[in-house]
């Protein structure tokens, strides 16, 4: 993003341009955030801020645009209602270590999000989710472990990206470039080209860097480089 563009959004929507400068906000008003997290449009999210010692966010975890954390309710404005007894209504919200949380989804309070889990775009989580686990839908609940997801990724890996590929060129008409293709690199990229800046970039962002980096070396692509992937597609300069 443009850094002036970024200081306009971040005085517009105060603080939230960007998620630097938000995960720094957030920490100054006394949420705890780990290392290597990203929140993804934050100026679209809707982090509750009335109890910022109610929220803990571990390290390399990424919340997509539209997610909403909630750390307390304000359901007593119609209790009271009752009798004139407030009953509040606040409770913590902590997120592991390795998390993705989808676009839109809603975390309530009194959860515990564990390490190593996935929500699914748009689940409402009211629950604590188990880690090692996989967790989508209204109310959010267990799908998958994390490997069983993980495995059904990989086997899909080259009927995605040659679809990707050929849907690109009808789109497009142009050979798609490997900018297009980047998180498929694992399975045409030379390992030799480590240093590649696309190669570079998926490896960096994963948050993972080291370990990606060691897996990259030592595997095998199953194409013998980009071109001959795109043959495969029957798609050739």
């Amino acid at each position: 993003m443009n850094p002036i563009v970024r200081f306009m959004i971040n005085i517009f929507f105060k603080g939230k341009g960007d998620s630097d400068s938000y995960i720094k906000h957030l920490r100054k008003i006394g949420v705890e955030v780990g290392e290597n997290v990203v929140i993804y449009s934050p100026y679209k999210c809707n982090i509750d801020e009335q109890n910022p010692h109610m929220l803990k966010i571990g390290n390399n975890v990424k919340i997509l645009s539209g997610v909403t954390i909630l750390t307390h309710d304000f359901s007593w404005c119609v209790t009271s209602g009752l009798d004139g007894i407030i009953s509040g209504a606040v409770g913590k919200v902590e997120i592991g270590n390795n998390v993705f949380i989808g676009r839109n989804a809603i975390i309530m309070r009194n959860t515990v999000i564990g390490d190593n889990v996935i929500i699914g775009a748009g689940s409402v989580v009211t629950k604590d989710c188990e880690s090692n686990y996989v967790y989508a839908g209204v109310p959010a609940k267990k799908i998958m472990t994390i490997e069983e997801f993980h495995e059904k990724r990989k086997n899909l890996q080259l009927q995605e990206a040659k679809e990707v590929a050929i849907q690109y060129y009808k789109r497009t008409g142009k050979i798609p470039s490997k900018e297009i293709l980047r998180e498929y690199i694992f399975l045409f990229e030379n390992r030799e080209n480590i240093k590649d800046p696309v190669v570079d970039k998926v490896l960096r962002d994963s948050g993972h860097y080291d370990l990606c980096k060691k897996a990259f070396e030592n595997t095998k692509p199953m194409f013998n480089g980009f071109l001959d992937f795109l043959e495969y597609c029957n798609l050739k300069n």
